[in-house]
């Protein structure tokens, strides 16, 4: 019997500081290290990319923090078990 993780891609995070969901928390994304975790505004402007997820996503780019709104992901976890591409909304607010 193999136990396969359950991975769990929030649709929204409060990057305010707060200490309380700051960041992008993906469950489980970290049994995937070649994992690729990108993050794009809606004119297909990357904003976010790791390989890996070691440093979750804080809603900023290039120091900046983003405005308040919907963003889009594409997570691709790079392991035979799991060959789709992840995609979807993610939601920042303050």
């Amino acid at each position: 019997v193999s136990v396969v993780p359950m991975i769990d891609f929030p649709n929204g995070f409060t990057p305010n500081g707060d200490g309380v969901n700051d960041y992008w928390q993906i469950d489980n994304i970290q049994l995937f290290e070649n994992c690729e975790v990108e993050v794009f505004n809606r004119w297909g402007e990357r904003l976010f990319y790791s390989r890996g997820y070691v440093t979750p996503f804080d809603g900023r780019f290039n120091g900046e923090p983003l405005p308040v709104g919907t963003y889009y992901y594409i997570i691709k976890l790079n392991d035979p078990l799991f060959p789709d591409t992840y995609t979807g909304p993610l939601t920042i607010l303050r």
